[in-house]
């Protein structure tokens, strides 16, 4: 793991859009992933004013949504379908070469899964994974006791991310599954980028940087990826 501590979230935001965009412009055909939600929001406009600006091509580069809740379609509010649409694609003057969002609120939600994997496989190996990490050290929704070797699949959410759901959906949904990637298909990522802001980050990111490796700390798997980054502002990488 290649540790990097910013002094507050902007520059987290940057260096982390900076370096998937270094990643382009080596293998300007790679396959890339971002998460969902507050932590990549200002990473994932400032790549978007990368590619606008110039400094950047992604007419080659393929994009892959990271996880969805089940019962949401990526047109949802509080979908990680929607945030990619809003704050990614609608924001980019030139778009990807291709595209796939996970669909939570697919009839054959197994079909689903599987058009997922079958996307990383044609497009993939991902070159750039960009990851945010839950409380309980998640990576997407591969929650906490998750098989290490499994690719896309369907999981139950752990309580802690249903007790953090309530700030997207409030009392209006409560969705009890994900559907994400797989830790095989992360760890099979040219670059692993982890992200993380907020004194509330501290703990997990210290167990996920120097605890013991355990599928109870999903994140911990990122110590044996061969070229990761962990990106945080100041509070998130205190105890580092």
């Amino acid at each position: 793991m290649k540790v990097v501590v910013c002094k507050d979230y902007e520059e987290m935001s940057q260096k982390a859009a900076e370096s998937v965009a270094q990643s382009i412009k080596e293998n300007p055909g790679g396959l890339i992933s971002f998460p969902g939600g507050d932590t990549p929001l200002l990473m994932v406009h400032r790549f978007a004013e990368m590619v606008n600006g110039g400094a950047v091509d992604i007419s080659k580069t393929h994009y892959t949504s990271l996880d969805e809740w089940v019962g949401l379609a990526d047109t949802d509010e509080g979908s990680c379908g929607l945030f990619n649409r809003q704050q990614l694609f609608e924001r980019l003057e030139k778009p990807f070469a291709g595209t796939h969002l996970i669909n939570g609120a697919a009839t054959d939600i197994e079909k689903e899964r599987q058009e997922l994997d079958d996307y990383i496989a044609e497009y993939g190996p991902l070159d750039v994974s960009v990851l945010g990490i839950g409380l309980n050290g998640h990576l997407g929704f591969n929650e906490s006791g998750v098989d290490f070797d499994w690719n896309a699949h369907i999981i139950t959410l752990d309580e802690t991310t249903r007790r953090v759901m309530k700030k997207y959906f409030g009392e209006k949904f409560h969705p009890t599954q994900g559907i994400t990637q797989g830790i095989a298909q992360i760890m099979a990522a040219k670059k692993v980028i982890l992200i993380a802001n907020g004194a509330h980050k501290a703990d997990i990111i210290h167990r996920a940087v120097y605890g013991q490796i355990t599928p109870e700390v999903p994140a911990s798997v990122l110590q044996k990826h061969p070229n990761c980054y962990v990106i945080v502002d100041q509070e998130a990488g205190a105890k580092l």
